[in-house]
């Protein structure tokens, strides 16, 4: 039996610090990490922790919302789980131990499902407000759009530099298809694309 942990961030630019130490902290047998926006379950680090787990472990998360923030994917990966018949802790969570498996159980459940639809409500109100303000922001013509992490304007010295990066391979045709390209430089081929774009209007 296994005490497994799983730590996501949303981007490369996010660490992994704080959960990291409650890994080390809670002595974690096993822990695997995401880079990856939780409005998605394919992930490749929490699909390995569910290839992995087996009957009697014990995953533990810091929070629920480090799982997913789709309120359905949260319920299907904690079925799964549940069928797999793997514990589950939520560090943010009260813990039941009244003895009774079934009630602590049910009890577990009953929070899952409310913090899920929680999480998810809040996430829903944030992009309602979003969108209000970008509208606002229409109407008085100062709206420029989300800025682009992958241009050679960027912001973001990283992208700054994947850009470049692409260019030069595309130019020079210094690759084998556009899916390994992308690969490559770890985005994905909608980004490729959009990048593809910004170069031939250059």
């Amino acid at each position: 039996m296994a005490l497994i942990f799983y730590a996501r961030v949303s981007s490369k630019q996010q660490n992994l610090d704080r959960q990291i130490a409650r890994a080390k902290e809670v002595e974690a047998d096993k822990v695997f990490i995401d880079k990856f926006s939780g409005k998605t379950t394919d992930r490749p680090g929490l699909k390995d922790m569910m290839d992995y787990v087996r009957e009697g472990d014990t995953v533990e998360i810091v929070s629920l919302d480090r799982l997913s923030r789709n309120y359905r994917d949260i319920q299907h990966l904690v079925q799964q789980l549940k069928n797999k018949k793997v514990k589950l802790i939520v560090d943010d969570l009260p813990q039941t131990n009244t003895g009774n498996e079934l009630i602590d159980q049910f009890m577990l459940d009953m929070m899952v499902n409310l913090m899920g639809f929680v999480a998810q409500n809040e996430r829903e109100k944030i992009l309602e407000r979003q969108q209000q303000g970008i509208e606002q922001a229409k109407k008085r013509g100062v709206y420029r759009g989300r800025p682009f992490k992958y241009a050679p304007n960027s912001n973001n010295r990283e992208g700054r530099l994947v850009y470049e990066r692409i260019k030069k391979q595309y130019l020079s045709g210094d690759y084998t298809s556009k899916a390994q390209l992308a690969k490559d430089n770890e985005i994905s081929r909608q980004q490729l694309y959009r990048i593809i774009r910004l170069i031939d209007n250059e």
